[in-house]
């Protein structure tokens, strides 16, 4: 190894290329103090995080031989930002350095994997890759979390760094942020998650980082709302005060006063009128409960739609009122907003947005936008800008408005989800679109939170903030897409008097939080090393702090352990349960797992036993909507065994009766014959899952089902069925060729000519039986 400290020459090592990265001490000194640790870095947008990933993945690719890297970021495109950063930066061979994505079949990333030294990956797929077994990561001498602030809850960082722990023989771990979060309790959880035991941290203000920091002016700029708006706004808070009346003399909310309630305290209450529902004394307070709850979801749309005229504009409140209206007519909307729709003041705010709509009245922010790009346009044409906005509709209201603009070269830029007629961006579009950026073919991107992280376009010099974002991770992510390279702006829109102001101040509390409790940790770290070990209990013994983010009741994967006899046994998993906690608990433990797209079941332990799984809300919800029987049915058809985990308490906080539950219990034991077992979370089911594997396959032998539709009793529909089996043949060419050549014998021995004579099958049909009908069986267990 021939890197060298920060008093000699920057880096000296044949893989890196020496011209193209200039000297910074601040580097120099984050990647000798994180040599034998795992460790958090947290860096100001930027300052280079990519060279201190890029000069520990040599390290470790020198020190330990054989070995490989992995680099994880959340994206497609930053991930293929990523790799072209290593191709220009580093001498490693080509094709040692390969992004392996969602669009390589499996198999293909299998092969890859052999000779690759450093993969770049979204933990999506590294994580169905572990799952599914497609081949090991024990040789892999270096795993780094880009953008680590999410490894926190159920996201996948969490589950992989605990799987490359438990097989990595050489294991070390970089995590990479601008913004780990705003108190010191979100911060020890990324620690914990990911296995840190050493935070470096820089800020503007450090003196190793001062010279790299280029000036980034921020600029508040506030709008008026429209006297007409305010019209609109006044009948929607009206609606919503009545709602808050309600729900505090049913003590659900301690005022009616819409400035003091916040949209959390509304999502709270769902759990909590559930619970009133479920102890209630008697039919009248059920009553009260029942109306209370679509009084609650009346108040969550209304406190939107305040949302969208105060922030976004009318375009913004009408879209969401034709959304609704589209569920009413198709009678997919339910009762709470059915009576909504028909209520005669609601009529009226909707009759004066159409009217405003009509008009062509627009949210102030947009001519304000409209002023700021053409202005910054001319004073350079060169200019790239960015605008961030919160909701998707919007982002397709502000690109329609300049679509028609000769200056402004505007283009959308969304995630993959399509809703509607609202088609998302594939990542292949997403990339492609930022090199059109980045090459001039478009000056100006609006985009959501799917733009904020990570992307280094250092053309960019102007971010603008359509709206304002109460979350300190977010904002300090949309600042620093500019200032990267050269001194860049920041406008901010905020409407006067509304809710973007309460959300600038939430945000500036944030930031000021999380600027506190980093410098508060630096501090704790400089006193001594021999201190730096207890700097996770002095974080634990702090008052506990609300996490920013939304709360999620995931499990602790981090102290489960690999049961030594359980790759002995293989369950057959829904390919669409891969992000359950269920599932990385199974590989987690060293379950063989076997990821298909199952048509009857969640899980599969043998021929005969077949598991759904319905965690306690699932349950009430598919008793209501009916889809619990019809599941369980197909269940108990196809299997002689069929097993229903009930994950939780059913009865608690439900809004279905006592009586109600105990019939569908007694139902599902009764008529359908369908065993029933409760655990307590999703760790518990797992490990009955694997108890269950390890009797089933232990004393029966036998094997995983392959085939799932029940096989016919008639022998003609039994050749059909057998013939279907075949890959590529469906039910009518499996008739097809029976009825030409009458037998299996007869199909099993023709030759491909006369194969393809028969309607329906092609060539590559015909190669494939004539190959099956002459395989050799190998039984590999």
């Amino acid at each position: 190894m021939i890197f060298v400290t920060p008093n000699e020459e920057f880096i000296s090592h044949p893989l890196i290329k020496q011209n193209l990265i200039s000297r910074r001490e601040y580097q120099e000194n984050i990647f000798i103090n994180c040599l034998n640790k795992n460790c958090l870095v947290v860096i100001p947008t930027g300052l280079g995080k990519t060279v201190i990933a890029l000069m520990l993945t040599v390290q470790r690719l020198t020190e330990i031989e054989d070995s490989k890297v992995i680099l994880l970021a959340p994206t497609k495109p930053l991930v293929e930002q990523h790799y072209k950063s290593f191709l220009e930066l580093t001498n490693l061979p080509e094709e040692s350095l390969i992004s392996l994505t969602g669009s390589i079949a499996p198999e293909k990333r299998e092969s890859l994997w052999v000779n690759i030294k450093v993969a770049f990956m979204t933990p999506q797929v590294l994580q169905n890759d572990l799952i599914s077994g497609l081949y090991s990561i024990k040789d892999v001498s270096l795993m780094i979390f880009d953008e680590c602030h999410r490894a926190i809850g159920d996201y996948a960082y969490c589950f992989l760094a605990k799987k490359y722990i438990d097989i990595s023989k050489n294991s070390r771990i970089l995590g990479l942020t601008a913004s780990p979060g705003s108190t010191e309790g979100k911060i020890n959880e990324i620690k914990k998650n990911l296995f840190i035991n050493h935070i470096e941290i820089r800020t503007e203000k450090d003196l190793d980082v001062k010279p790299y920091i280029h000036k980034v002016d921020n600029e508040w700029i506030k709008v008026k709302l429209p006297s007409e708006f305010l019209e609109v706004k006044m009948i929607l808070e009206e609606k919503l005060k009545s709602c808050y009346r309600i729900l505090k003399e049913n003590d659900l909310l301690g005022s009616y006063d819409i400035h003091k309630i916040t949209r959390k305290d509304l999502l709270k209450l769902d759990n909590i009128i559930n619970r009133r529902i479920s102890t209630a004394r008697d039919n009248d307070e059920k009553f009260h409960m029942f109306n209370a709850k679509k009084v609650s979801a009346n108040a969550i749309r209304l406190s939107h739609m305040t949302e969208l005229i105060e922030t976004q504009g009318i375009s913004a409140l009408k879209d969401y009122f034709n959304k609704n209206e589209e569920k009413i007519k198709n009678n997919t909307a339910n009762k709470s907003l059915k009576e909504l729709f028909i209520d005669k003041d609601f009529k009226q705010a909707k009759k004066l947005t159409e009217d405003l709509y009509s008009r062509g009245l627009v949210h102030p922010k947009i001519e304000k936008l409209k002023a700021l790009l053409i202005n910054q346009i001319k004073e350079n044409p060169d200019s790239r800008i960015l605008v961030f906005c919160h909701f998707r509709d919007s982002v397709n209201n502000i690109v329609k408005y300049f679509e028609e603009d000769e200056i402004i070269k505007m283009h959308k830029f969304v995630g993959q989800a399509t809703r509607g007629i609202d088609k998302g961006l594939t990542q292949k579009e997403q990339i492609t679109l930022l090199n059109e950026f980045k090459e001039g073919i478009y000056n100006t991107l609006v985009g959501t939170s799917v733009a904020e992280e990570g992307l280094d376009i250092e053309e960019c010099d102007l971010v603008i903030f359509y709206d304002v974002v109460p979350s300190a991770i977010r904002s300090i992510q949309r600042r620093g897409r500019t200032g990267r390279k050269k001194e860049g702006k920041v406008f901010v829109l905020m409407a006067e008097g509304t809710r973007d102001e309460g959300y600038y101040w939430a945000e500036k509390a944030k930031e000021r939080n999380m600027k506190e409790s980093l410098e508060k940790i630096k501090n704790s770290e400089l006193i001594s090393k021999s201190e730096q070990s207890n700097l996770l209990n002095f974080i634990i013994n702090e008052k506990e702090e609300e996490i920013e983010s939304i709360e999620i009741d995931s499990p602790d994967l981090s102290s489960i352990k690999k049961i030594e006899d359980a790759d002995n046994y293989e369950i057959i998993c829904d390919n669409r349960e891969t992000a359950s906690s269920v599932v990385r608990t199974l590989s987690l433990i060293g379950i063989n797992l076997k990821l298909e797209q199952l048509a009857v079941a969640d899980y599969v332990i043998s021929e005969r036993v077949g598991v759904e799984r319905k965690s306690s809300k699932d349950f009430n919800d598919s008793i209501i909507d009916g889809r619990l029987f019809t599941e369980l049915s197909d269940l108990g058809e196809h299997f002689s065994r069929p097993i229903l985990i009930l994950e939780g308490d059913p009865f608690k906080d439900s809004t279905i009766s006592e009586n109600a539950l105990y019939g569908a219990i007694t139902a599902i034991l009764v008529n359908l014959g369908i065993s029933i077992y409760r655990t307590e979370d999703s760790i518990e089911t797992a490990k009955f899952l694997y108890q269950l594997a390890k009797k089933e396959q232990s004393v029966t032998k036998s094997s995983s089902k392959l085939r799932f539709d029940k096989a016919p009793i008639d022998t003609s529909r039994l050749l059909e069925y057998i013939v279907a089996g075949i890959p590529g043949v469906n039910t009518l060419r499996a008739k097809s060729l029976l009825k030409e050549l009458k037998t299996l014998q007869n199909i099993f021995l023709a030759d491909i000519p006369d194969l393809t004579k028969i309607e329906n099958v092609g060539k590559k049909i015909a190669q494939q039986i004539y190959k099956i009908g002459r395989y050799e069986y190998k039984n590999k267990s």
